[in-house]
């Protein structure tokens, strides 16, 4: 039960006083330091002394007013040095890029309030109370067309500076408080005179280095053309600085890049754009950044057509409303990868920011195992080599054949078969084998668009040929294609504009065994590298199986010495059989 302040009796004249404690803290302002306001009620009526309590109630709230104002005043002063020392040698643009990351955590904290999804910085905020879901995007758009002008980019962040202020808590810069009051020697608890003073005069500091300052030689200061909305939002910035594009532009220029990678990192740098728009990149947040990685996280993977068209916030909103797959982490990095790259070009080669804060961004944690794929079960490699091999143009069925009868005796991956060269089959010691390595310089200068790489330093390896493979006819084929002065075993695949050979019969192979019933989207060609991997676990000694594989163990002693003898990789391959399958029906049904 709350006791009321009420008036007190003196036990030795009976008359009623005020009486009211002074805190601490204001005594050195409140009447010379007294520890008690007292005040005599001149009554022993306890009705007349409530009636006279409230007059003297109101004197005491003023003078605690007064002297509260006085001890801020005074801890202004000191605050106003802590946070001097705190920002010695900052300069404007980094008291600005403060007051920028604020606003990105405001309009977190609004976005969240109306359902924003997943995880937003700025929810943990209390900004005030939000507007409603129509000024929101009206308070947004604004935010973006003034951001577009130098002259008036700072006014949205002095905007939110001065909402912070207004605020009876400063949450949202009590981190900052504490490290300012940190640097001093002192602590701030939230709450005291002292938190409220440093944080007052934190924010004045923000607020001049925000001040809207207009060039006077200036003769235009709206761009031509200002896109608002989340859909596109580039437009045309006044400013020294490279846009993203203009620096994602520069990097592609600076030296030679693998076509494939730029155009994955383009699509990196399109989405940053259509989030963030096209900003200098001195105006580019971490929190910028993250809003990036958590959008790209929840967009649908291979969405269609009239869904890859929406905006990507839609996208991701109509992938969560019909529960679509996502991006997979190791997609999402990747992206982040291409913004770290061109935000590092900025920094070392055009030397137009000091810092990349794409580095202090976390790559999200990849999924529990390294690999997705599948191996096939027994009654799976049944039904492979049972049933009819399609015929579909570009992919000969001769071609379907013996790709589907290397993959498991040799647990090559789909690119290294549909790149192999007649000179790519060797003998050795009487033991044919397989060679997959990159090109010779000379072939990479003489065929730059089909040139032959390897994905790995450990994917460099020879393979024996299996018994099955051999007694085939492979050897034959070979001998066919060395007679035609071929450069591929299998010619009629044709290199897409990556220099890949595979692409149309990856999609062919993946046809097929949709249409015998293995459809799981975890069993793909590469699980027949799962399947042979399998077969020799605890059969062959774990090295041996990487050296077939081209998997590297880590082990730095199986890096001393390329490779193993010849004839123990024979033995390693000869040991996959795959009893549940009737090879002999599967090579004598051998397309011509």
């Amino acid at each position: 039960m709350i006791r009321m302040a009420a008036p007190t009796k003196d036990p030795r004249t009976g008359i009623y006083q005020f009486r009211r404690a002074v805190p601490e803290a204001l005594r050195p302002f409140f009447d010379g330091g007294v520890r008690e306001f007292k005040r005599t009620l001149d009554t022993r009526d306890p009705v007349e002394a409530k009636e006279r309590y409230p007059a003297f109630a109101l004197i005491y709230e003023q003078k605690i007013a007064a002297a509260r104002r006085a001890l801020l005043h005074e801890h202004v002063r000191s605050a106003k040095g802590m946070v001097d020392a705190y920002l010695a040698g900052a300069s404007e643009a980094t008291l600005r890029g403060v007051a920028m990351k604020l606003a990105s955590l405001e309009l977190d904290s609004f976005d969240h309030a109306h359902g924003g999804t997943g995880f937003l910085p700025g929810a943990r905020y209390d900004f005030g109370t939000p507007p409603s879901a129509e000024d929101l995007r009206d308070h947004r758009a604004r935010k973006q067309m003034l951001e577009a002008v130098d002259d008036f980019a700072p006014l949205p962040w002095l905007e939110t500076l001065r909402r912070i202020g207004s605020l009876q808590s400063l949450a949202p810069i009590d981190s900052l408080i504490a490290t300012i009051a940190y640097g001093a020697g002192i602590e701030a608890i939230p709450g005291t005179p002292i938190h409220e003073a440093i944080g007052r005069a934190y924010l004045d500091r923000l607020c001049a280095a925000c001040a809207v300052k207009v060039e006077p030689g200036r003769t235009r200061l709206i761009p031509p053309a200002v896109i608002l909305g989340e859909t596109s939002t580039r437009h045309e910035v006044h400013s020294s600085t490279p846009t993203i594009s203009a620096v994602f532009k520069a990097w592609c220029a600076f030296k030679s890049r693998e076509p494939k990678l730029v155009d994955e990192w383009r699509v990196a740098i399109d989405r940053f754009v259509a989030l963030s728009g096209d900003l200098p990149v001195d105006q580019i947040t971490a929190s910028m950044i993250r809003d990036f990685r958590r959008t790209c996280a929840a967009l649908p993977s291979r969405p269609k057509k009239v869904v890859k068209d929406l905006p990507l916030r839609e996208q991701v909103e109509y992938a969560e409303a019909n529960n679509l797959r996502t991006l997979a982490p190791e997609t999402v990095n990747k992206g982040l990868s291409g913004l770290r790259v061109v935000l590092e070009h900025a920094v070392e080669e055009l030397e137009a920011i000091d810092s990349n804060v794409a580095k202090t961004v976390t790559s999200l944690p990849k999924g529990n195992f390294e690999d997705p794929r599948l191996p096939f079960e027994p009654e799976d490699m049944q039904k492979i080599y049972a049933s009819l091999l399609p015929d579909k143009d570009g992919v000969a069925r001769s071609t379907l054949y013996w790709v589907l009868l290397l993959a498991p005796f040799t647990g090559c991956r789909l690119e290294e078969l549909g790149k192999l060269r007649p000179t790519n089959v060797r003998r050795y010691d009487g033991i044919d084998y397989i060679a997959i390595e990159p090109d010779r310089r000379r072939i990479r200068e003489q065929n730059p668009t089909t040139k032959k790489r390897i994905k790995t330093a450990s994917a460099r390896r020879d393979i024996p040929i299996h018994s099955t493979v051999v007694g085939a006819g492979f050897l034959d084929l070979v001998a066919q294609r060395r007679s035609e002065q071929a450069e591929w075993i299998f010619p009629e695949l044709q290199s897409n504009k990556y220099g890949s050979r595979t692409a149309r019969l990856s999609r062919v192979l993946n046809d097929f065994l949709d249409s015998i019933g293995l459809s799981d989207p975890e069993l793909v060609f590469y699980s027949f590298r799962h399947t042979g991997k399998r077969a020799l676990r605890g059969k062959v000694k774990g090295e041996i199986t990487d050296l077939l594989f081209g998997h590297a163990d880590g082990q730095v002693s199986t890096k001393y010495g390329r490779g193993a003898d010849m004839t123990v990789l024979r033995d390693a391959i000869e040991v996959l059989t795959y009893p549940e399958v009737d090879w002999a029906t599967f090579v004598s049904a051998m397309p011509n």
